[in-house]
């Protein structure tokens, strides 16, 4: 499954800083392939592909991320799933 999910926080380059270094991601997704689009200094949007739902939800519950997330009041305002396109 695909996933592209409007994130807010308090600030951007903290935030992208940690998501950076975050290599567990690369165990439920196609880390090559993740994408950032800074919105402004709250918000961006990121696309996940080929994510693992339990390891996704196994990760998000994580002590690591819950404490980052109320550190840096992370929300995950929108998350929506995507196919490509046919050709």
């Amino acid at each position: 499954m695909n996933l592209v999910i409007k994130v807010s926080f308090n600030n951007y380059d903290e935030w992208k800083a940690s998501f950076d270094n975050h290599a567990e991601r690369a165990k439920v997704c196609d880390e090559l392939r993740t994408t950032v689009g800074k919105i402004d200094d709250q918000n961006c949007i990121v696309m996940l592909y080929d994510v693992d739902m339990e390891g996704m939800k196994s990760l998000m519950g994580s002590d690591f991320l819950i404490e980052l997330s109320e550190k840096m009041n992370i929300k995950n305002n929108e998350m929506h799933s995507f196919e490509p396109l046919p050709s």
